[in-house]
């Protein structure tokens, strides 16, 4: 594909066949593999009671069960409400109770573990326990589920997963990953103090109490490894040469650290759960291709299976009374919590071997075969050699199309010289950097127009660094635009540095020209605290310059007439919160702010001084899956000697349309002509302009000042889920999202704007009687998304308290939802 450019001529070269053969040889080949296994097994439904239904929920994953030791309530992880939260549902009906945790919002609840989940109960059914990413620790929280009050309890280690609350009440086993391996680890809650029971390095996971606390189930890859006191494993154990895909169960007694294997079977086992009133324990194993439940009797030895169902069956959680057995299970292309009576009263089900399962044990699928058949009837003949699925001959690979009909072994021979087949040759890591992407990318600026920058961009494989270069060449240097960026991002801390230049050049009449010029360098320092918190820190040194010039009749030269200059150095520091989930246009849910401060200390003749605060807030209220309340406040003041100016009005990137303003149809976008400002007013209205956007139906800077204060609300839905056209043009369009709004602000640079109708007056000319600093609008709007612009459209009336509102003003503008 990276040869080609293309994803259809790559398949096609690689393969030989193109992308709809493919297509129809797969979907054969999975009806001839699965199809038949449909036969003589069951749905989850015709065993078991559903509980939650993930396509009435329209979600995916309802998981993680846990019954509540009075029986009365099941906590789950799920994401019916677009995040990973946790839920308390009714343990008969599955109808929700509450939702105890919001998870991916907070740095808390930062990740709640969806590859490993565990929740487990307190013995008097009053909190849960979970572990969860919180900031730079994994952390385990213990929350009441009445109050939602927590506790939280975090170690210095890799990962924490999976805690199992003690029958006492007074521990928590949990697993503990620091470093080698995952560990099966005791928590006493008063004291915070840990004990390692598995310190060694297998994999060890889901550990669950015995009736009495002094065993603890677990599955581990460790096989008959069942000495943890053997420390000299650490150093001269090869993992790489062992099968440590395959897991079993196997008990420790909590005392004296002693092992004891239960299972001892060539598939895999997992999620044990403890029967209360027999000596049995009831896990899920993956015999003969399918999860199923299984019953062990722990005084005989013996397993049997219990149910054999069509697509598996996860995460047990069994009732104190062992009348009711909770598990999740997949069905109909999701997860879902179902609940199944008398667990260990059912019969023996003898469970077929798979189709698939039976075929991957005597065909050969590799990759290898399916790039074979574009050489048809040309297969050589192979011999054994050692397994290279591990090691990759990089050299190798990219002649690998051109000696595919030459002898696997005659590939290897080289590399193989001198040393034994399977050892690893460890290289030391070099950073090489390769270019990543070159691209054209094109904007519009509402000062300038129509504007353009081609880009390269190259990394190294780790990702550690990145160079990015933009270039739009003139004639000369000093009148072309270039960027030159390098970002360090190896550790948690961001570097990065940049250096520039951009000039636009303007007409300033018949014979004249003007050119704005900006050029110097910068640095950025970004410090994530979590997810969601960063502090940003930057300090940037530009120059910048006004020229203009006329053109001499006679001679064709151009002559320099005006010039003006500006040093400046800003440092600016910023503290940003952010936890919005984004949708196909914008955020629909969560928050972000944003407080900044910006100075500019003079130094030199030609310096600026000023400082600037800002405070940027926007909160989503997602109702429903496709409905939003979008809501924004927004305030900035600015001071010092050249104090940095507000404009309040417009929109971004504003293409179409003209409103009217006091009844007047407008004749620019701008409420006064800014590149027709003097030399020193013109470098600061462009360069040093904050604007505050959106006030639809507001012209660009229909209200100044070194203080503004600005709100926006909208509401936002589905418009047109499917558009269809047959004339002029054949062309779909989809997702047409729609919103109504209303925007209100003001911008000011003393306090008796708002009293004396002389001060504004004397600011922005003639102005009718009733107005004043504030500002406001309402609407309708539309957008659509053309894959490389969202194109609105909206509708906006001006609104003056006591004198109505004006005509409706219609614009065409470019962006995402704020």
């Amino acid at each position: 594909m990276k040869k080609t450019q293309n994803a259809e001529r790559g398949w096609e070269q690689a393969l030989g066949m193109d992308f709809d053969d493919l297509t129809e040889q797969w979907q054969n080949y999975v009806k001839k593999e699965y199809w038949p296994d449909i036969t003589g097994r069951d749905a989850i439904d015709d065993i078991a009671h559903r509980l939650t239904d993930h396509a009435k929920l329209k979600n995916f994953y309802n998981i993680s069960p846990a019954l509540s030791p009075d029986g009365s309530k099941i906590a789950i992880l799920s994401d019916r409400s677009m995040y990973a939260d946790i839920f308390l549902i009714d343990a008969n009906t599955g109808k929700q109770l509450k939702k105890i945790v919001k998870g991916n919002r907070t740095m808390n609840f930062e990740e709640l573990k969806w590859l490993q989940p565990g929740i487990s109960w307190s013995p008097d059914s009053k909190r849960i326990v979970i572990a969860a990413k919180a900031g730079g620790l994994d952390a385990f929280h213990l929350i009441d589920i009445e109050t939602d009050d927590y506790e939280t309890i975090s170690f210095k280690m890799d990962g924490l997963f999976t805690a199992a609350w003690s029958p006492d009440g007074k521990k928590l086993a949990f697993v503990g990953n620091q470093g080698r391996a995952s560990d099966i680890y005791i928590l006493d809650i008063a004291t915070h103090a840990i004990t390692n029971l598995t310190n060694d390095i297998f994999s060890d996971s889901e550990p669950v109490w015995n009736n009495d606390g002094t065993q603890i189930t677990f599955i581990s890859d460790r096989g008959d490894y069942l000495d943890t006191s053997q420390q000299t494993l650490l150093d001269t154990f090869k993992m790489y040469k062992y099968d440590y895909s395959q897991t079993d169960i196997y008990t420790i007694t909590v005392a004296t650290k002693n092992i004891t294997r239960l299972t001892d079977t060539k598939y895999n086992e997992n999620y044990p759960a403890w029967a209360h009133n027999e000596n049995k324990l009831l896990y899920t194993a993956d015999k003969n291709g399918v999860w199923n439940i299984h019953v062990l009797d722990l005084d005989t030895n013996e397993s049997r299976a219990v149910t054999n169902i069509l697509t598996g069956i996860q995460q047990l959680s069994l009732s104190k009374d062992d009348k009711t057995l909770i598990f999740s299970g997949y069905d109909k292309r999701g997860w879902d919590i179902f609940s199944l009576t008398n667990p260990l009263e059912l019969p023996d089900r003898e469970i077929p071997t798979t189709n698939f399962l039976t075929n991957k044990k005597t065909a050969d699928e590799s990759f290898t075969d399916l790039r074979r058949d574009k050489i048809r009837g040309k297969q050589p003949e192979t011999s054994e050699v050692g397994d290279y699925s591990n090691i990759i001959f990089s050299p190798n690979y990219e002649r690998y199309n051109k000696i595919l009909t030459d002898s696997e072994t005659s590939e290897f021979d080289s590399v193989d010289a001198g040393r034994q087949v399977s050892d690893y040759i460890p290289q030391t890591y070099k950073t090489n950097f390769t270019l990543d992407l070159v691209s054209g990318n094109m904007s519009f600026n509402n000062i300038f127009g129509a504007q353009g920058m081609t880009y390269f961009a190259w990394s190294d494989v780790l990702g550690d660094h990145r160079i990015y270069i933009g270039t739009e060449m003139q004639l000369t240097l000093e009148n072309s635009d270039y960027l030159l960026s390098y970002a360090y991002l190896k550790n948690r801390t961001d570097f990065y540095f940049t250096a520039s230049q951009r000039a636009d050049f303007y007409s300033t009449g018949y014979y004249g020209i003007a050119r704005l010029r900006r050029y110097g360098f910068g640095t950025f320092v970004s410090r994530p605290f979590s997810r969601f918190n960063r502090i940003d820190v930057g300090l940037s040194i530009y120059r910048l310059s006004y020229n203009e010039w006329i053109q001499d009749l006679y001679t064709g030269k151009y002559i320099d007439v005006r010039s003006a200059k500006l040093n400046t150095v800003l440092p600016t520091i910023s503290w940003v919160m952010d936890n919005a989930s984004w949708g196909y246009t914008g955020p629909v849910d969560g928050f972000r702010q944003e407080i900044s401060f910006t100075g500019s200390p003079s130094i030199g003749d030609n310096g600026i001084r000023f400082g600037t605060l800002q405070f940027d807030g926007r909160k989503y209220f997602r109702l429903g899956r496709y409905y939003t309340i979008a809501t924004r406040v927004m305030a900035g003041t600015s001071f010092g000697r050249d104090a940095q100016k507000f404009f309040l009005g417009g929109l971004p990137v504003w293409l179409f349309g003209r409103g009217e303003t006091n009844g007047k149809k407008d004749s620019g976008q701008f409420q006064y002509e800014i590149l027709s400002s003097d030399e020193d007013d013109l470098l600061k209205d462009i360069y040093f302009t904050n604007y505050a956007l959106p006030i639809r139906g507001a012209r660009y800077a229909e209200r100044t000042g070194t203080n503004v204060a600005m709100a926006n609300f909208e509401f936002r839905f589905p418009f047109i889920q499917y558009l269809a056209l047959g004339f002029p043009l054949k062309v779909i369009f989809g997702n047409i999202q729609g919103h109504a709004f209303l925007d209100v602000g003001a911008a000011w640079d003393s306090w008796s704007e708002f009293s004396d109708y002389s001060v504004l007056t004397n600011k922005y000319g003639d102005l009718p009687s009733y107005a004043s600093p504030i500002i406001s609008s309402f609407g309708l709007g539309m957008k659509i998304n053309l894959g490389y612009f969202l194109v609105r459209f909206e509708t906006a009336w001006d609104y003056t308290p006591g004198h109505g509102t004006s005509r409706p003003q219609y614009y065409i503008s470019l962006g995402p939802d704020w």
